[in-house]
Parts: C-alpha cells; structure tokens; sequence
C-alpha cells in the first residue's frame, strides 16, 4: 500500500488514537458499519469525579507510583494526584502533563531524551508516551469487549495522529512508543491532524452536515453547497491544545483529497491561553497567593482551570467564573479586605472586569480576545493572511480542533478571513479523532502533497575542475571525485503524488585492500534535507541539514567486490519509505531520524 500504509486485510476494526497537548482520547469504527454508513464512529466519553461533564477527551496527565509503574490517567490521575498534594504525601510520586509539547517538538531527538515531572523528577519520554497509548489501548479493549467483540491483536488498524509541522524523528519517537505499547508496526499508520479534521469536514458535508457560522439565514441550499464543494480549495484551521496547524487542501473528486500547501502554524493552542489566564491571575491575586491556593487545594485550582477552558469556548457574551472559596479566603486574608473591594481598584482591575458577591468573577469578551488570543495568535493570523494571499482562490476555511468552538475565537479568525466564508463542524473538538477513523479506512484518499522541504542524499560524482570547491576533491582506486554533494530527489514546493518515487543508483567497490573488510559491514547513507528556497550544491552548506540514515545490511557472504543497487525513496504518504533492490532482493529499508 502506497505511502507506507497498512494493510485492511484481514482487519474488522480502525482504532485511531489522538495524543494531544492537553487532551487525549480514541475513536473506532467496525469496517461493516463504515461501508454502511462512513460517519458511524464511536468516541469514548470521560469523566471524573470532580469532573463538571462528560467530554470525549481526557487531560492527558499520568500518574506514576513511587516505584515508576503506572497508576492512572486522565481526570482520574489529577484528582489522585491532587489529594496526594493536598495531603503532603505527593513527593515520591511521579505527575506528568503537557508531555506532547514539551517532549515532540524539539528539534533534535533521542531515544534517551527524558522529561521531567510536576517535582522536576525525569523519566524517560518515550516510556511515559508508551504509558499513555498502552492505557488507551487497553481501555479500547475494554469497551470491545463490551461490545460483544473480543479484540485479538491481529483485527485492529491503529491511527495515530500527528500534527502536520511535526518532524520525522517525532513521528519515529511516536511510532516506537506504540510499538512499546505493543502496537505492531505493520498494524499502524499515521494521519496528519488537520487532514484528518479535513476528510472528516468533507464526509459531513457529503451527508449535509456541516454548518456555516457566516452563512446568511435566506442562502438556499444549492447556493451554500458550492461554498464546500468539488474543486475548490480549502484553508484548514487546526486549533489543538498545544499548536495550530493550517494546511490547504483541495477536492478533486469524491474520492480524491490534494495537500497543496505546505504546513505551517505555531505554538498556539488552549494550552497557551490557560497559561496566559494563569499569568493574569498570578498577577491579580499575587504569585505568592496563587502557589499557596495551588499547593493547598489543588483540586480547587484544577477545577478553576477546567470551568474558564469550558467557559472560554461558549459565547460572545462575559465569562463568569466562580472563585474558589479556598483561594477567596487566602486573598482576603493577605490583602486584609474583601475581594470586591480589591478589585475596584484600579491597580487591580481591568475595564469590564468585576467581582460581585459570593466571589463571582465576571471577565467581558474583549479581555479574553484583547489580552489572552490576540497576543499569542498573531503569529498564526499572520501565516493565515499570507497563504490566503498566496491562494487567492481558496473559497472556504474550516475551523476544527477544541479552540474552534470559542466563538470569541472564530470571531477573530472571520476578521482575517474577510468575506471568505468560515465553517465550523458541530463537534469540531473531535473532528481529527474521527476523521483519523475514517483516514484508516480509506487512506488513499490524499492522492498527493505538497513537498515541505528539498530532500536529497549525499553522494559523489566526476569532479568538475571548473564549477566544484577545490576542497571537495578526493581520489579514490584511481578517479577524481567530489565528495559531499547534494543529489536532490525531491525539490521544496514539487507536488508528490501518492505512490510516486524518486531513486538513485549506488555503487560501491571493494577491490582495494584498504576497503574489503567493509565488504561485511552496512552501507550508511545519508538523506539530507534543505528548508532553503534554492537548493544547494554540497550538504556542507547553510541551510543544509542531515536528515536521517539508511543502513543496507551486508548479505551474510559481504557484499560482492563490485555492488550495484537501487534505492527508492517515497514521500507521498505520512511516514517517508526507503527500499532496496538489487540483484538478490528487494526489501524495505529502515530510516532512522534520531539520534
């Protein structure tokens, strides 16, 4: 199957798992429901004890024991934990969240990199990833079995989604965490999030069900179906909890999705804007106040948190969230006056913002805009702007992810839409987990993407006494060569279509005596990557990167004196796939991205 796919062969189920930022969860479909009906997905729901409602996500928090074994997750790994604070017998615990961001987005991995938690203890990343996919795991299993299916290993296609900015060593550290997990490899396969959100948003309009928040209420149906339709290309939005993701995608047919702009974003998601409300609160209530309310009723701040992430998404109108009787009276105390009275001064307040009795905190939309999106969404706004400016053509934008059902949010984003119409799915907060559902399903549906980078390998050729660095010439069994240059295979901004390879021929002789014992050792090459508009000539140039290697194993008798082989290379689908083919076989090779 193109593009590293796994097989459906033989599967009953597509299980697809969101590992997010702030929140994680899992969807599934039988494969006799899809082909009745595509939009047939069950989410699971979570809840807590503390929890205000049952959501289809839950935190994605880990909760370890004292000997590093795995407790809970979840609403139910924060309330433990919480009491275990609260009740001062926390030290030797082990507390995770936000792994996502503060683990995959480096720019360099390795399998050794740790992260540390909530007491700056350090575990192993690529254990705690396995944790969280390993209960996931199990939980699906459960629900399977409830179901009257009992799982086997054997009949179920796992989904992972992945931001589209991420690197290839992250998608790599995710894929070995799975197999940790003890998902096989052969039984896994990756779709970029807001591509998945994109099938999801294409299938509902297919069934009518995805609603225009711009749409005018007299615009008849045949009028505000050519919004969405064949043909036309589409802005995706991608709000997550950790980073936004904004892609183009354009329809070609029912059955046939192009990826044609590169994916950019940033850093911005409902994770930022808790941590700028928690700022301002630090700020309001004093530092020192806020640790004390932390520490001591933990379970009062997280519940505070998860009332304004809930609050934040629902309207235009002001949020009132009630204050914690707990952090109230540690406030009071330090201040020696009420809370109402405190925030009637100006050194405190802020123009709209009030407290009235029995602590209820009113914030007016335009703070939550002004001082919370605004400040750390313009960065993604202004990517926004220049893709619409670059595809004058796009016709829609799609807004998915948990941040797309603040309507201050949407709000904003139709300001830099401009008259482009914004569509938003009903439940845009799960349309990637679904849509990863239906990508298993039907994977060959992105017939082709947009190439991010210019790849190459490193390689030498006949020097050119003329064009080439001096430097760069060596001598090898009696010929002038030049050493590390960049053979480009694929070329930033080319469109790659599905199943589509680029290839290049390697030679390598043995028959001096200094290199013959190397007749029993790999072959390393080395793809390199360049960001850079114009491709360069050698991979010792700026804007030049090592990218990853491929190892050819020796055949058990070394290579011959004389080896002749092809590599091919595919980077249509989500994972980049390298093969090999020479005269006694053809297999799959392994790229390794970390270090």
């Amino acid at each position: 199957m193109a593009g590293g796919a796994s097989s459906l062969d033989g599967k009953m189920v597509v299980a697809a798992i969101d590992f997010g930022t702030a929140y994680s969860g899992y969807a599934f479909s039988f494969r006799n429901n899809f082909r009745l009906n595509p939009l047939d997905i069950d989410v699971n729901q979570w809840s807590g004890e503390d929890a205000l409602t049952m959501s289809s996500k839950a935190p994605s928090s880990v909760l370890l024991t004292p000997d590093k074994a795995f407790h809970s997750f979840g609403y139910e790994a924060e309330e433990e934990y919480s009491s275990l604070v609260e009740n001062e017998q926390h030290q030797d615990w082990y507390f995770f969240r936000n792994i996502k961001m503060r683990l995959l987005y480096k720019e360099k991995l390795s399998r050794s990199d740790t992260i540390c938690d909530e007491c700056d203890k350090p575990m192993p990343g690529i254990t705690i990833l396995s944790m969280i996919i390993r209960h996931l795991k199990a939980v699906l299993f459960k629900s399977l079995e409830k179901r009257g299916f009992p799982p086997r290993e054997e009949d179920i296609l796992w989904v992972l989604t992945v931001p589209a900015i991420w690197s290839d060593a992250a998608k790599q550290f995710t894929k070995e965490a799975a197999e940790e997990a003890g998902i096989q490899s052969r039984d896994l396969m990756f779709v970029y999030e807001p591509e998945a959100a994109a099938l999801y948003c294409w299938q509902q309009k297919l069934q009518q069900k995805l609603t225009n928040i711009n749409a005018i209420e007299d615009m008849t149906e045949n009028e505000e179906r050519t919004k969405f339709s064949i043909g036309q290309k589409i802005l995706v939005f991608d709000m997550g909890g950790g980073t936004t993701d904004i892609s183009v995608i354009q329809i070609k047919s029912k059955k046939e999705i192009h990826i044609v702009e590169e994916a950019t974003g940033g850093p911005f998601g409902g994770t930022s804007i808790n941590e700028k409300f928690c700022q301002w609160l630090d700020d309001v209530f004093g530092k020192n106040n806020m640790q004390k309310f932390k520490h001591e009723n933990m379970s009062d701040h997280m519940q505070f948190i998860r009332e304004f992430e809930q609050k934040k998404r629902k309207s235009e109108k002001p949020l009132c969230l009630q204050i914690p009787l707990s952090l109230k009276l540690i406030a009071e105390k330090t201040w020696g006056c009420k809370l109402e009275d405190r925030f009637e001064k100006r050194d405190v307040a802020f123009p709209g913002i009030k407290v009235k009795a029995r602590g209820k905190l009113f914030l007016p939309s335009s703070f939550l805009s002004g001082n919370l999106i605004l400040p750390l969404a313009k960065n993604v706004f202004a990517e926004m702007e220049r893709i619409l400016k670059k595809h004058s053509d796009i016709t829609s934008v799609l807004a998915v992810g948990g941040l797309a059902q603040s309507v201050v949010m949407t709000s904003e984003l139709r300001k830099y839409a401009k008259t482009i119409p914004v569509y938003v799915p009903f439940d845009s907060s799960v349309a990637v987990l679904k849509g990863a559902v239906l990508y298993g399903h039907e994977n060959n549906v992105i017939k082709a993407r947009v190439c991010k980078c210019s790849y190459g390998i490193q390689t030498m050729r006949p020097f050119e006494e003329k064009e080439d660095d001096p430097r760069k010439k060596v001598k090898q069994e009696g010929e002038t060569w030049c050493k590390e240059c960049f053979r480009v295979l694929y070329r930033k901004g080319s469109m790659i279509k599905l199943g589509d390879v680029s290839s290049y021929e390697l030679e390598e002789s043995f028959h001096d005596e200094n290199r013959k014992e190397k007749r029993f050792k790999p072959i390393r090459c080395v793809l390199f990557r360049s960001d850079s508009e114009t491709v360069q000539r050698y991979v010792t140039e700026k804007g030049c990167y090592e990218h990853g290697t491929i190892e050819i194993d020796a055949p058990e008798d070394g290579f011959p004196l004389s080896y002749e082989c092809t590599v091919e290379l595919e980077f249509a689908g989500t994972e980049i796939i390298a093969r090999l083919k020479d005269k006694e076989r053809t297999k799959t090779l392994r790229l390794d991205f970390i270090n």
